[in-house]
């Protein structure tokens, strides 16, 4: 299976991508599943998982007190806002898995906070050892010694704003249905990636900009 665990749809701030086109592209790049992490929403990958529930895992991806956690395999909203630890117990709490999304991307302030990451690196599911959106390609080497000293598994996710950007980092692993399945598949997975290009990395910025002038908040953007 090919997997892209790191995709934004309309629902969040930053992109006008619709859940259905969102599949579309998932569909044309070949891909078998993908992982819609909105900010601080849910209901772009609830909405997309109703229109193809064997392709899309249901995530969120969370602003902290500290910075940003993804929540995979949610079944319902986890508020933003907290502590990093109060996010993972309600991550755990849904049976979801934790994924900490570019880890040393400090060009970003939505990354986790080093300290925030070294309190919660025992409760991590696993890693992004590969993020198209970095600055740096140190940072996705960085990203994947880190998890590798920790023995901790490795996925990978275009962090997509833009649908045709879908699966410009993606996970080959074997075929698994559920969160622990999925944790199971990437001990033998096989990361490929490359970064996104200009337009790929105007492309959140061109999203909010539109929202704005359009005078509605995102999720009435659609």
């Amino acid at each position: 299976m090919l997997i892209d665990l790191h995709v934004h749809s309309c629902y969040s701030k930053d992109s006008l991508s619709r859940p259905k086109e969102l599949i579309a592209w998932m569909q044309r790049r070949g891909l078998d599943r993908i992982a819609i992490t909105d900010h601080d929403a849910i209901e772009g990958a609830l909405q997309a998982a109703r229109l193809a529930p064997e392709a899309i895992i249901v995530g969120e991806e969370i602003r902290t007190l500290c910075g940003e956690i993804i929540g995979l395999f949610l079944r319902e909203f986890v508020p933003p806002g907290r502590t990093p630890e109060e996010t993972i117990a309600d991550i755990h709490a849904q049976e979801g898995l934790v994924y900490v999304p570019h880890p040393m991307d400090r060009l970003r302030g939505s990354t986790l906070s080093p300290r925030a990451l070294a309190r919660v690196a025992s409760e991590i599911d696993i890693v992004e050892a590969y993020n198209s959106r970095v600055m740096r390609p140190q940072c996705n080497r960085a990203a994947r010694g880190w998890a590798e000293e920790r023995g901790l598994p490795l996925g990978a996710g275009s962090d997509a704003h833009r649908a045709r950007d879908i699966g410009l980092a993606t996970v080959e692993v074997p075929e698994f249905i559920d969160a622990q399945g999925l944790l199971h598949a990437l001990k033998y997975g096989r990361i490929r990636g490359r970064l996104t290009g200009p337009c790929g990395r105007l492309s959140a910025l061109r999203a909010r900009i539109a929202k704005r002038a359009a005078g509605v908040g995102e999720e009435q953007a659609r």
